[in-house]
């Protein structure tokens, strides 16, 4: 039977061994992510981020991970889904379903009444699952500064 849980410090090991799995199969080259990085940001008392662990008999089958977020469109407080990841001998079971069902109550808890993510173009899979659970896709596009262009622009001002 699928459980969803909070993950706690002694889950920093899991947790980065299901990230670093995410990452591979995404196309990723070098996962940074650290069982210390973990712990820095994830179990202090501002923790940067909170993750949900879904499991089988202690057996981690995935994750979601997210944080706090705000969108004056609403004029409220919501939640950010950084990662969603299932092992692929879990999925089609609901283990995804699940977790971001779990998510959504967080958000709810917290006062929230949205929760948004960002989807890989070619994630064809994921995208027509997000779609069956009553997501809309959106047209934007996303940009990000990476470390050494964040660097630049924040020297040069």
């Amino acid at each position: 039977m699928v459980t969803i849980r909070g993950a706690v410090a002694d889950d920093a090991a899991t947790l980065v061994s299901l990230v670093h799995q995410f990452e591979r199969e995404e196309g990723k080259s070098a996962a940074r992510l650290t069982v210390a990085d973990v712990l820095a940001q994830g179990f202090r008392e501002r923790a940067r981020f909170s993750v949900l662990l879904a499991e089988d008999a202690g057996r981690a089958l995935g994750y979601a991970l997210f944080y706090p977020s705000y969108d004056s469109e609403h004029a409220a407080r919501g939640l950010y889904l950084q990662d969603l990841f299932v092992v692929p001998e879990a999925r089609r079971r609901g283990v995804g379903r699940a977790l971001i069902a779990a998510v959504a109550r967080a958000c709810q808890a917290d006062g929230g009444c949205y929760l948004f993510w960002n989807a890989l173009a070619n994630n064809d899979a994921g995208r027509a699952f997000y779609r069956r659970i009553g997501a809309r896709e959106e047209p934007v596009v996303t940009l990000s500064l990476q470390p050494d262009a964040l660097r630049r622009l924040a020297a040069k001002g």
